[in-house]
């Protein structure tokens, strides 16, 4: 299975910036949709894990991001995997509104 990296953005997700999106273990599903083990951006923004079906559309993309984090290829694994974790411990803690 490939890796398959395109340009792409979500206004919701992202703001202004285009990023390297990464689909891993990219297999085909027609024309423009590809199944996906996870999907994520060279900068460590995790968008779907455990199996996805991506569907690509024109957007208008450019043919490099302007994501400076995504033109340096992003953080290190072990950084990324850290702030994962740490991500992981943040979102279990119950918000208490006062």
């Amino acid at each position: 299975m490939a890796e398959k990296r395109i340009v792409a953005k979500a206004l919701e997700d992202f703001g202004d910036d285009w990023h390297w999106v990464v689909l891993h273990d990219a297999e085909p599903r027609g024309d423009r949709a590809f199944w996906a083990s996870s999907v994520d951006t060279i900068c460590g923004i995790a968008l779907a894990e455990g199996g996805v079906v991506v569907t690509l559309h024109d957007t208008g993309a450019p043919d490099q991001p302007n994501c400076a984090r995504c033109l340096n290829e992003g953080v290190s694994p072990g950084l990324r995997q850290a702030l994962d974790e740490v991500l992981d411990v943040v979102q279990a803690v119950p918000i208490v509104v006062r």
